[in-house]
């Protein structure tokens, strides 16, 4: 049987890896998120609105699929 000691040491280690791997996917999801970022940057693609004409258009087409 293992004594309160040993119990509470494995459950450090398992905080300490927990915390460990949620730290890794944040740097990895940051690095991610940069990578976005720029080639957002560098792609080209309009910002203005879409005309109220064109919207409706879309949202026509949508309304006629079926369920």
């Amino acid at each position: 049987m293992k004594t309160n000691s040993e119990i509470e040491a494995m459950a450090k280690a398992a905080g300490e890896v927990t915390a460990a791997a949620f730290a890794g996917q944040a740097a990895g999801l940051g690095l991610l998120l940069a990578e976005m970022q720029a080639l957002a940057q560098m792609m080209p693609g309009s910002t203005a609105p879409l005309p109220e004409r064109d919207q409706a258009e879309i949202e026509a087409d949508f309304d006629n699929m079926p369920v």
